[in-house]
């Protein structure tokens, strides 16, 4: 069956995202600002919902009606659903943020007759992807940066689009008439951002356990994917472990998979490992890997990892 285009529904995490798709919409739907109205699904009765989609307007044109956080009880969706179905001409209605639970009738209903689209951050481990957001935001206000000053904003900032966005706002300032922003731009002008997989391996590069259990306990609030952050985990061994095994007299960090910026913090912390320890930690890795697949006792595991990463 064909998607009915005058209903959209946005879901999902990045609620940065969703909110300049909205914005898109906004502009797409040319109307007068009495044309628009906002309401709060959390509380919304039938009577109300669908009084927003059938009222008209005093001067006529399309109208565009915004939910937000809409949620409806299981034994009234039927009702919901109806209202949807007699959708009157020219209005458009988009769902920001509503309950995503995907087994439910509404969100079936949507999925079929509705625009949907899910809206995610990007994870730590999808730092290419996220590099790419970045150069395209650049782009998009008339500047390139490069790859490494990409990679620098993600290690300086983290990950939350809203905050890259900002510092992409403050770097392009900066640099005023120049096309390019480089690596030193964004060290010197990059703000840190919230607490990150980034700052964990910073917390384990400096071996401060009480550092790396409690940022460890704001990924797992998060959500973080614990495999993923293993392997992230495991990247930066392998690269302190290039780092220490390289020959005396050549130039740190020739030929390693990394920002020259986070090869210069492995470099500032590898006095304090040796070989045979960060040849011992990528086992540890590997055991912690395999007993996380028993699906038991995941966090604890990790913590106990954790630990022994920091010679506690």
């Amino acid at each position: 069956m064909k998607k009915q285009v005058a209903i959209y529904c946005f879901y999902g995490e990045e609620d940065w995202l969703i909110d300049e798709q909205v914005a898109l919409l906004k502009k797409q739907v040319t109307m007068p600002d009495f044309n628009l109205e906002h309401l709060d699904g959390a509380n919304l009765s039938l009577e109300n919902f669908s009084a927003a989609l059938c009222t008209q307007t005093l001067l006529g044109g399309d109208r565009l009606v915004i939910i937000d956080r809409f949620k409806v009880p299981a034994e009234q969706q039927a009702q919901y659903i109806a209202a949807l179905q007699g959708l009157p001409l020219g209005v458009t209605v988009v769902f920001r943020r509503p309950e995503s639970d995907k087994r439910t009738k509404l969100f079936k209903w949507l999925a079929e007759h509705a625009e949907c689209r899910e809206f995610r951050s990007f994870a730590p481990w999808q730092g290419r992807e996220l590099i790419a957001w970045l150069k395209e935001r650049t782009q998009g206000r008339g500047k390139v940066m490069s790859d490494g000053a990409a990679r620098i904003l993600q290690e300086i900032s983290g990950s939350s689009l809203r905050s890259l966005d900002n510092e992409i706002e403050k770097i392009v300032t900066y640099v005023g008439e120049r096309t390019e922003i480089n690596e030193d731009d964004v060290e010197k002008l990059a703000s840190p951002g919230e607490v990150n997989a980034f700052a964990l391996l910073d917390a384990l590069r400096a071996k401060n356990a009480r550092r790396a259990l409690d940022i460890f306990q704001l990924l797992l609030r998060n959500r973080e994917d614990l495999f993923q952050l293993l392997g992230l985990l495991a990247w930066q061994y392998r690269i302190m472990l290039q780092l220490k095994a390289q020959p005396a007299g050549g130039a740190p960090g020739q030929g390693i998979a990394a920002s020259p910026f986070f090869v210069k913090r492995c470099l500032e912390n590898l006095g304090r490992f040796n070989l045979e320890e960060l040849k011992g930690i990528m086992s540890k890795l590997l055991a912690t890997n395999l007993k996380l697949k028993s699906g038991e006792h995941q966090a604890m595991l990790f913590e106990i990892m954790l630990l022994e990463l920091c010679g506690s």
